[in-house]
């Protein structure tokens, strides 16, 4: 399933009790790993370096810094900044969360030949 081929045609109980401890160690790993995930902060910044936003892995905004130069644009300018620095924070958490879920896939399929850039995309649809 995973980590090894299985013919669907000829599926063996010792495939999925392998298929079943794979299971079980990326649910352990990723059970240790939430409380990194929760840790995980995003940044980013507008164009124009004046505005900065820093959120949470969940993409909730933590903060927004305006330097007093931000202003000068005037405010239709300035919530385009604003609505910029999130997005990229925003982007950032997602990065890191991303990187730590590709190293749990790593980490809980050690030694595979498979695809785990398809893996984690299917794990993260389910997250999602």
């Amino acid at each position: 399933m995973f980590g090894y081929d299985i013919d669907p045609s000829d599926i063996r109980p010792r495939d999925i009790v392998k298929a079943e401890e794979q299971l079980d160690r990326f649910q352990a790993l990723l059970a240790a790993r939430e409380e990194q995930l929760t840790e995980i902060v995003g940044t980013g910044e507008g164009d124009s370096g004046h505005v900065r936003a820093t959120v949470a892995s969940d993409g909730r905004v933590i903060e927004v810094t305006l330097d007093p130069r931000a202003v000068k644009g005037g405010s239709e300018a300035l919530s385009e900044q604003i609505l910029l620095a999130v997005h990229r924070a925003q982007q950032n958490a997602q990065r890191q969360a991303d990187g730590l879920l590709h190293e749990t896939l790593q980490e809980a399929l050690p030694g595979t030949s498979i695809d785990l850039t398809a893996i984690y995309q299917q794990a993260r649809s389910l997250l999602d």
